[in-house]
């Protein structure tokens, strides 16, 4: 499955992402609650978000008011709108919190500079391994696939992101959702 490691945190990239943290105890540390929204749609992103603690979501708010979550953050990576990081315009999206967190702000700014090229590169390489398993995931598979692989391997993501948060995710309704549920009960 090309898609077997969607969501897997590269354990290297984690040490050196807390290494890089440590390196620097300027960086700020904020409290989040569940709900605050630390980057708004339209603004742009020039802090990441390294998660100490906590869990944090990409979502796109349309016009009518529809939210589409793009993605989820966990404790250990750094959250980076990538797109809009590189071509240095406003976000697409908005960065909410979805779990209490702890965030250390790291500017991207500092990626400016010489001593930072290597942690650059390697942030951009697990980030194209990440999208091209994602794309394989949403293109290859159903709904209840999904899920389904989702429950077997990422089982973590189904314990602790709300109903509501993983239909939006997986592209159907919460009703929709707890209907696969109930289909996979009644099938074990």
């Amino acid at each position: 499955m090309p898609y077997q490691t969607l969501g897997q945190l590269c354990e290297t990239m984690k040490a050196e992402l807390l290494a890089f943290t440590d390196e620097h105890p300027e960086f700020i540390r904020t409290k989040h609650a569940r709900g605050e929204i630390v980057l708004s749609q339209g603004a742009k992103q020039d802090i990441g978000y390294f998660i100490e603690k906590g869990k944090l979501v990409s979502s796109a708010i349309s016009e009518s008011g529809e939210i589409r979550h793009k993605e989820f953050y966990f404790p250990g990576e750094l959250c980076i709108l990538y797109a809009e990081w590189i071509r240095e315009l406003p976000s697409h999206f908005q960065l909410a919190v979805i779990e209490d967190a702890i965030l250390v702000h790291v500017p991207l700014s500092l990626f400016k500079q010489q001593t930072t090229t290597e942690l650059k590169l390697k942030l951009f390489q697990q980030q194209l391994l990440f999208k091209e398993a994602k794309e394989a995931f949403l293109l290859l598979n159903t709904v209840e696939e999904r899920y389904r692989f989702l429950l077997e391997y990422r089982t973590d993501w189904v314990m602790k992101i709300t109903n509501q948060d993983l239909a939006n995710y997986l592209g159907c309704t919460a009703q929709g959702l707890s209907r696969i549920k109930n289909r996979i009960k009644k099938t074990n």
